[in-house]
């Protein structure tokens, strides 16, 4: 049984019949396309496994509905609801492009940016962890193509991150430094999801992840607080109440410092970065931001003990967090504590989510999504009344990162070897030819779906909807004609199937081929050139390093390894 009918708001939609997606099912009803069946029967009675995959739907749900309302007066949202309550999805039109772009129709269930940089972040996370780099230098420049909005830092920070020498925890792009918005929060669910013990090992990756496009700490506060607020929905099926979200903060505020200061690179290079655009330490302003989300949790906490309305009480925490106030709409605190706040005074996820995306002049969207995420994961939670774009991708997805949590072999995303990798040089440039087909640099093939492509006035560009092989649906800008596929760019294989076993550590006997020989990675060669000048431009970046160092081991000659480290030996001695 669903929280909310939806009989009356059917309709057939844009891409309602592309893919096979069906309706939403309760989760008794669930058909799912599980990593194994071995995987599938313990989900059935897995209770960690149904609030993950509930809280991914509703968080992409919240974030497909707060999309309507996000950026538009009272008027302007009546003109894409054509006069219909907010309350459920729909299809509508937004311009894409800026003034000199299109308008295009969007489907029913259709997510912002905050749901597409999720999903770039779980593609970045697999059996080995959380891959800062293929997140930072492949997927965030990517993205840039197909986002449907997103802030001035996060675009500011990918653009920079396509540059071949920027490195993930040195994005000194302007204003880096005073970057506090909340578009590290509303992206940072999969760790946790992924997370074996929901018990803050996923605090450091959380950092990393938001280090890659904010050096406020105002954001990165505000992630580490939306990720242990998700924590203790997923291993308690509650929302923390406003003294467990003081606790959150007194834990946020001192092991996640230290995890800064104790770290390798951001505990001297990016906090040393930090301290000279800035003129302050880093830890100095850190404790100033943990007192500013105290005081924000105890403003939210006096909005709702003083009525029993949810409507009431989250137009009291809007006007007294100042959510409207064009100087704080998207901080990376007070929306993080709003979401929380909401998340708690509801009892039903669409009550949450449809009361962030009607409070016009907030950040509808990404407070939605993030409400979403955290009343998803809570027990007696139903599915969604409506499937978001896409459900059948999130579902595997959310599969998957549940695999990850159990410490089991899963199948990781392909990307383009990093060592040759050469991001679009422009928005137009990411969507490629390949072989008489289409693809999406450093996500792969593409096909288009029937919408089409809408072109400018001038004919010079084209937004085109396609959707990638992993099942993802992309509204992508292109020009007439598209370029061929980057030389080197190809997708690298998986280096082994996956397996159904369990990882218990080092000593774990390895898959074996019918040969009975273990599995090999498929061989791929090295440029000995290319992997001097990768480790060079690197070379502080210890994980850089060790990368490139088993990639001339594993694929090299034995004197493309000497070589390597004779020449990289003089480089550190230098």
């Amino acid at each position: 049984m669903t929280e909310a009918s939806t009989t009356t708001h059917e309709q057939p939609g844009l891409f309602a019949s592309v893919g096979g997606e069906q309706p939403a099912q309760t989760h008794d009803q669930e058909s799912l396309s599980p990593v194994s069946p071995d995987v599938g029967a313990r989900e059935a009675v897995d209770e960690r496994a149904a609030r993950t995959r509930n809280s991914m739907l509703w968080a992409a749900y919240g974030d497909a509905l707060g999309f309507i309302s996000e950026l538009v007066d009272r008027k302007g949202l009546e003109r894409r609801t054509q006069g219909a309550p907010l309350d459920h999805l729909m299809n509508w039109k937004r311009r894409v492009g800026g003034r000199s772009g299109v308008d295009v129709l969007l489907p029913a269930g259709c997510w912002s940016d905050d749901t597409q940089l999720r999903m770039a972040v779980s593609r970045s996370l697999g059996s080995h962890g959380f891959d800062v780099e293929t997140f930072a230098r492949i997927e965030l420049p990517v993205w840039l193509s197909y986002a449907l909005g997103g802030g001035r830092a996060s675009k500011a920070a990918a653009k920079n991150l396509g540059k071949p020498r920027t490195l993930w925890y040195a994005n000194t792009f302007s204003g880096w430094s005073d970057a506090g918005g909340n578009g590290a929060a509303m992206r940072i669910q999969p760790h946790v999801w992924a997370s074996r013990d929901l018990d803050g090992g996923y605090l450091l990756d959380v950092i990393a992840d938001s280090v890659c496009t904010h050096g406020h700490p105002r954001a990165i506060v505000g992630a580490c607080f939306h990720a242990e607020t998700l924590a203790h929905c997923l291993s308690t099926g509650a929302v923390p109440d406003s003294d467990e979200c003081m606790n959150i903060a007194g834990r946020v505020a001192v092991i996640a410092l230290r995890l800064i200061e104790e770290h390798s690179i951001l505990g001297s290079t990016w906090t040393g970065l930090w301290a000279q655009a800035t003129g302050e330490q880093f830890g100095d302003n850190w404790r100033r931001t943990v007192d500013e989300l105290f005081s924000t949790i105890g403003a939210a906490t006096d909005c709702m003990e003083t009525t029993d309305s949810v409507d009431t009480a989250y137009a009291g925490i809007v006007a007294r967090l100042g959510l409207r106030s064009p100087q704080q709409q998207g901080s990376g605190i007070l929306t993080t504590v709003a979401a929380a706040a909401l998340a708690a005074a509801v009892s039903k996820a669409h009550d949450g989510v449809v009361a962030a995306a009607n409070a016009i002049g907030t950040d509808t969207d990404t407070i939605a999504t993030m409400a979403g995420a955290l009343l998803g994961a809570c027990d007696g939670t139903a599915d969604p009344p409506e499937e978001p774009l896409d459900g059948a991708y999130l579902r595997r997805e959310a599969d998957r990162l549940i695999a990850v949590s159990r410490g089991e072999r899963t199948d990781n995303h392909t990307y383009p070897d990093l060592l040759t990798w050469c991001a679009p040089q422009t928005q137009a440039d990411a969507l490629v030819g390949d072989n008489g087909s289409l693809a999406v640099e450093g996500l792969g093939p593409a096909t288009p779906r029937e919408a089409g492509a809408v072109y400018t006035a001038r004919q010079d560009f084209a937004w085109e909807w396609v959707e990638t092989y992993f099942g993802q649906t992309l509204l992508i800008k292109r020009r007439p004609e598209v370029r061929t596929l980057e030389a080197d760019n190809d997708l690298i294989p998986p280096p082994a199937p996956a397996s159904k076993t369990r990882y218990r550590g080092s000593r774990e006997r390895q898959p074996q081929n019918q040969d009975g020989l273990q599995d090999r990675p498929v061989a791929r060669g090295v440029n000995l050139s290319d992997a001097l000048d990768y480790v060079r431009q690197h070379l502080d970046d210890d994980s850089a390093l060790g990368y490139t160092l088993r990639r001339v081991a594993r694929d090299g000659s034995r004197g493309d390894l000497l070589n390597f480290a004779k020449e990289i030996h003089g480089d550190l001695r230098r």
